[in-house]
């Protein structure tokens, strides 16, 4: 159970599961899913009040199907009394796939919600140690990237420019704006009041299609990833360009200089994209270490890590 829509995890790890079992797969929030990019004030009370009937669209499922394994991702509008009655006509695991800790991306109900559950699954090694002591079991899984919108790409093809693919933070900002003059491309929700040129949120095969063409692509930390790698790490990866990041060892096997470099800086950020735009080859060279380290960690092969975990719970 998930946002069921091109680009979210839902669909990438459902690819995997029909490999190995039968699938049902459930929107409960299809109208707050519908209105995700947009964040007009009115669009966001809507949505809160559409997130009123997630919960019981979800229980009602659970009962009606009686599923071996309700696999649900992140699961916010569900609060931890929903969860416990499900557990009753099924074991529940949840994907927690932002920081539970970070009150900004959820409710105060991510932490309870979580301690519910029969397994919960997050993607950072500190996430699950900090959880460890309040749920029945964590386990970690990293994220992966879906072949299908984001596929292995030679870093030899031709490319041009640096791409930046994700919402706006003022964090975010302050490290692109090091990057004026350069070729850069921001696709994205949140930057069209920022004064940067930027498009609309690309998903699935339209970002990937961005990666592919890109010499490199910036991956610039939202601040609840406290130095854990997010989605876009193995996304940048496959498609082949030289990854530029904030530093990180958490949730990824790339070190700077063996997959990727790290930047320190907006003004550091600026020196590495002029000197690999520069230096084609380097870049091409740092950009295969890469998918030598990551290109069996798609989706498809982290379904088949979470399915070996769904066996532990009948």
């Amino acid at each position: 159970m998930g946002e069921d829509r091109e680009g979210a995890l839902t669909q990438s790890l459902e690819f995997g599961f029909r490999e190995k079992c039968e699938v049902s797969v459930l929107d409960p929030a299809s109208t707050v899913t519908r209105l995700v990019d947009h964040t007009s004030p009115i669009v966001r009370a809507r949505r809160r009040m559409a997130a009123r009937h997630t919960a019981p669209c979800f229980l009602e499922a659970v009962e009606q199907l009686c599923p071996d394994v309700t696999f649900v991702l992140k699961g916010s509008g569900i609060d931890a009394t929903t969860i416990e009655r499900a557990r009753s006509s099924t074991r529940v695991a949840i994907y927690y796939p932002d920081n539970p800790f970070w009150r900004m991306s959820d409710t105060h109900e991510a932490q309870k919600r979580l301690a519910a559950a029969d397994l919960a699954v997050v993607w950072s090694t500190r996430i699950r140690n900090l959880l460890r002591p309040t749920c029945r079991r964590v386990e970690m899984v990293p994220f992966g990237y879906d072949e299908r919108w984001f596929p292995l790409t030679d870093p030899g093809t031709s490319r041009a420019g640096v791409a930046f693919v994700g919402t706006w933070h003022p964090r975010r900002e302050r490290y692109l704006r090091a990057l004026d003059g350069l070729p850069l491309t921001i696709i994205g929700s949140g930057w069209s009041t920022t004064g940067l040129a930027s498009a609309p949120p690309a998903y699935g095969t339209d970002a990937g299609s961005l990666l592919q063409r890109s010499a490199i692509g910036v991956n610039i930390f939202h601040p609840h990833n406290a130095g854990a790698h997010n989605m876009r790490t193995r996304e940048i990866a496959a498609c082949g360009a030289l990854q530029l990041t904030d530093p990180g060892e958490d949730g990824t096997p790339l070190r700077d200089g063996d997959g990727c470099r790290w930047f320190r800086s907006p003004a550091h950020l600026r020196d590495l994209v002029e000197q690999y735009l520069a230096h084609p080859d380097a870049a091409r060279k740092i950009a295969g270490s890469a998918q030598g380290l990551v290109s069996e960690e798609n989706y498809r092969s982290r379904a088949n890590e979470f399915v070996e975990l769904f066996r532990t719970l009948a």
